[in-house]
């Protein structure tokens, strides 16, 4: 009876430590680590970055690599491992909450020599999924490779080759080898269009005036594209084929687009007498960086009265320096420091408004904001530090000042002298911009009920 006890026993043990065994490892109640691969075959010199998914509660804790052998392969704090010398070794990844994985390295002196995909190129409908394979010599013992998209949004491939048509465009597919050999294809990804529209549409013109027209397709990620435009009176509007058109006499015309791919759309537009000038005001301006200013365009007529009729002539307006500000319907944006020139076009005439794009100090923060020095303790300074926002204002100099001299005086570097005396003296740091923060320090014969000495 003994005996068919003790077997029991060892067989119940076996199949706890099978359980364990070829379960995913982890410490964590709820936490596993998935990496992939699983095992790797190298040859020295070669590198690859290893990927995992974590299934846990707290999925934003951060993952560490180790090397069982640093003599077959190493591996840095971002997973990236490098094969050192033939051999067979294991990379530990755990988590911060303890979940585990291993994987298996083994560094061949084998080199893969040649490396191609079984296509070089892919035609691909938004939406369709297919796959590529990396083809490698007949004598190549690893055939591993890590797959990336130069555009996500076109096309995402995943781990082992398959690709996933998300947008419309084009991308390159990369297999990548763990010694460094590549090979990639060029991914387009054809959507068709359900309808298309000619912007801006209904325009007002004067006679004089040009105008690029452009197109939106629905969904916006169509890959069709233009074929040709056309004027139902090139006596009233001439159209190129890319899209410019030019007012010659008073008049209307329909103007159409055709895609190559069948689908069209139209628009109106009314030309009307020329003004005889117009301007934008201001024709300077400063601005705050982020803040906006709306330019105000008047027209006026032979007589140089302000023409109210023109208003609605189509103004066409550009920024030179786009990543100093940015203009939309008259309404310029404020990006980085700098000055840029607004121009506005509208009947053959073109005007301009400079403006000054400026970053300034919006507040100062000094690092103590009151104490309390016995006089005896006066003989110390005290150093303020002050901090400025944003940081990288045009002008982040601060200018310091004491309202007692008897109490406190400061340098221009925030250094705080006491002089002896008592009473209160506020230390104040100013921007050029206007924007302050303050320190008091109070010089007392005895220090107020709750508040600690200073030393």
């Amino acid at each position: 009876m003994k005996t068919v006890y003790s077997k029991l026993a060892n067989l119940i043990a076996v199949l706890i430590v099978g359980m364990l065994l070829f379960a995913p490892m982890r410490f964590g109640s709820e936490d596993y680590l998935y990496p992939h691969p699983r095992s790797i075959r190298m040859s020295p010199g070669d590198r690859y970055a290893l990927t995992y998914r974590l299934d846990a509660d707290e999925p934003a804790q951060a993952v560490h690599y180790s090397s069982a052998n640093e003599a077959v392969a190493v591996v840095d704090p971002a997973g990236n491992v490098t094969a050192v010398g033939p051999g067979k070794t294991q990379i530990l990844l755990y988590s911060d909450s303890g979940a585990r994985a291993k994987v298996q390295i083994e560094v061949v002196t084998a080199h893969v020599s040649t490396l191609v995909l079984n296509t070089d190129r892919m035609s691909m409908e938004k939406g369709q999924v297919t796959g590529l394979r990396a083809v490698f010599d007949d004598k190549a013992d690893n055939t591993l490779v890590q797959w990336s998209s130069e555009n996500d949004k076109v096309a995402r491939v995943d781990a082992v080759g398959r690709v996933s048509a998300v947008g419309g465009g084009r991308t390159r597919i990369t297999a990548t080898a763990v010694n460094g050999l590549s090979a990639s294809a060029d991914i387009n990804v054809h959507v068709t269009g359900n309808a298309m529209r000619i912007t801006p549409e209904d325009v007002f013109l004067g006679v004089g005036a040009t105008l690029s027209l452009g197109t939106n397709y629905i969904p916006a990620d169509t890959t069709d594209e233009v074929a040709r435009w056309t004027s139902s009176d090139e006596t009233v509007l001439e159209v190129q084929n890319d899209g410019t058109l030019r007012a010659v006499a008073v008049g209307q015309a329909v103007l159409s687009v055709f895609s190559r791919e069948g689908l069209s759309a139209s628009t109106v537009v009314k030309v009307e007498p020329p003004v005889a000038d117009f301007e934008i005001s201001p024709t300077a301006a400063t601005i705050k960086r982020g803040n906006t200013l709306a330019l105000e365009p008047r027209f006026f007529d032979a007589q140089g009265n302000v023409d109210e009729n023109s208003s609605s002539h189509l103004i066409a307006w550009t920024s030179s320096n786009p990543a100093v500000a940015t203009v939309e319907d008259g309404v310029v944006t404020g990006v980085r420091s700098g000055t840029a020139r607004i121009s506005a076009a509208a009947d053959g005439k073109i005007t301009s408004s400079v403006v000054n794009v400026q970053t300034i100090v919006e507040e100062v923060h000094l690092n103590l904001h009151q104490m309390y020095v016995l006089r005896e303790q006066t003989v110390m300074p005290i150093q303020l530090e002050a901090e400025v926002f944003p940081a990288d204002a045009d002008d982040t100099h601060l200018t310091w000042s004491a309202d007692n001299d008897l109490v406190a005086t400061v340098n221009q570097r925030g250094k705080v002298d006491l002089v002896g005396g008592y009473g209160t003296a506020t230390i104040t740091a100013r921007s050029a911009s206007g924007a302050v923060d303050t320190f008091v320090v109070n010089v007392v014969a005895s220090l107020p009920e709750g508040v600690a000495s200073q030393e």
